[in-house]
């Protein structure tokens, strides 16, 4: 007997990997989501959060962490680390030393830290993701005790702990403990001194077995009514050109360049909201080994928001906070893209604009 529905289509590796969010304790996972195209906003993404300090944030509800007295922008190695001292995290700024003011720095790291905490304590409550927590070290069992405990206090969500490949137990593979607890195998787990030499192939094994093994109440996860946005797609048959100001190349099919050294849109306001996402489908111009990257500067209405340095291939997002846009009939968003270069300069194309980035697609969504 055979079924007359037909079945259903596999996921892509981008959305798999928007299913799950890293609780640490490196960015190992992040960088993985981030090999496959995507850039999910999430707190512990790239940041280094030890077990036990994870734990104490947890049960604290991170009470505090985004306070400015607790948020340190700090020098090292020649780029901007950020430390949350109220937990002793820390992670990567993505910012070059003389790339930015450390003083504008620190108040644009307390607005995001504030928003992703709302957002991570969001998705805890709603489980509608998968936590992954990965570490090199052995876990202790009272310290996967009390992490199981301080996520029970959220609501139902499921942990995959994430461990490396031995005899019985091969890369790829994933085994249910409980309806809340699985374990995925990997190769190898990356080293913290040179955490982008990890595995991507059985990493992207294991998500995929462990998305197909989710609990069932990770499955569905709460409907939320949709949040008011302003899209635009970029274009010969698209709608941006009304929109777009200096810094802008002709439309071409399915986008358009930003050129020179800034590109400048004027949106229309979205509407009321606590914050706002900046989402955008993007592919920088590059030439390797002329040109190996691109940077991507963004401003709202006169104010630095976020730098992406360097500025991936694919959906990128940023926050933009709520006092940027509030009361404001139009919103000004300017882009610089310092490393924008001519074709007829870095290869043998006969081009003379001086391409940064295409554009697919850019939304300014309500949060």
């Amino acid at each position: 007997m055979t079924s007359d529905n037909p079945p259903a289509a596999p996921i892509s590796d981008e959305d798999l990997l928007l299913n799950f969010e890293s609780l640490g304790d490196n960015c190992e996972l992040g960088l993985v989501q981030r090999r496959a195209g995507v850039e999910p906003l999430s707190m512990f993404r790239f940041a280094g959060a030890p077990v036990r300090h994870l734990i104490r944030a947890m049960n604290a509800r991170f009470e505090g962490m985004a306070d400015p007295e607790h948020v340190r922008v700090q020098p090292e190695n020649g780029e901007y680390m950020v430390k949350l001292t109220k937990y002793d995290f820390i992670y990567h700024a993505y910012v070059k030393i003389g790339e930015a003011d450390p003083d504008e720095l620190q108040k644009q790291q307390v607005r995001t830290v504030r928003f992703l905490i709302e957002k991570l304590i969001s998705d805890l409550e709603n489980a509608s993701k998968i936590m992954v927590f990965r570490q090199n070290e052995p876990l202790l069992a009272n310290d996967l005790i009390d992490l199981r405990m301080a996520l029970s206090a959220y609501g139902p969500a499921t942990l995959l702990w994430v461990q490396e490949a031995r005899p019985g137990f091969p890369a790829g593979q994933v085994t249910v403990i409980d309806d809340r607890l699985m374990i995925g195998y990997v190769r190898r787990l990356a080293r913290r001194d040179n955490v982008p030499n990890l595995d991507g192939v059985s990493w992207l094994t294991m998500l995929r077995q462990a998305y197909a093994m989710r609990p069932v109440a990770a499955e569905k996860p709460v409907a939320r009514p949709a949040k008011p946005r302003f899209d635009l797609v970029f274009g010969r048959d698209g709608n941006a050109a009304g929109f777009t100001a200096e810094g802008w190349s002709a439309p071409e099919d399915g986008f358009t360049w930003s050129i020179d050294d800034r590109s400048r849109l004027t949106l229309p306001w979205p509407g009321e909201a606590d914050y706002y996402i900046l989402a955008m489908d993007v592919v920088p111009y590059l030439v390797p080994p002329s040109l190996t990257a691109q940077v991507l500067v963004i401003e709202v209405n006169g104010e630095p928001v976020h730098r992406f340095d360097p500025l991936p291939r694919g959906k990128v997002a940023c926050v933009v906070p709520a006092g940027l846009v509030q009361g404001r009939e139009s919103v000004d968003i300017v882009m610089r893209h310092p490393l924008a270069a001519s074709p007829n300069v870095v290869s043998d194309e006969d081009d003379s604009r001086r391409l940064a980035v295409s554009f697919r697609e850019l939304s300014l969504i309500c949060g």
